[in-house]
């Protein structure tokens, strides 16, 4: 049986939006590695789009608050 495909919540992974340019995959495809390297130190976050991780919500374009680990409580 065929995996089911599910939706991202709002934005589509090709679409631009407001802020953008600051967002984690714009600066990845951009090769700008540092700027987005000090941008997920100590990240809170992770994009439910593409996975990739930044301390401030505003970095990414479908931010999610990441969990504190079981084993980690």
């Amino acid at each position: 049986m065929a995996a089911k495909k599910t939706k991202a919540r709002g934005q589509k992974l090709a679409s631009k939006h407001a802020g953008h340019e600051k967002h984690m995959c714009q600066l990845a495809s951009k090769r700008l590695m540092q700027q987005a390297a000090t941008l997920a130190y100590g990240a809170k976050y992770i994009c439910f789009i593409c996975g990739r991780s930044a301390a401030k919500a505003s970095n990414l374009c479908e931010p999610t608050q990441m969990r504190t680990p079981y084993y980690a409580e």
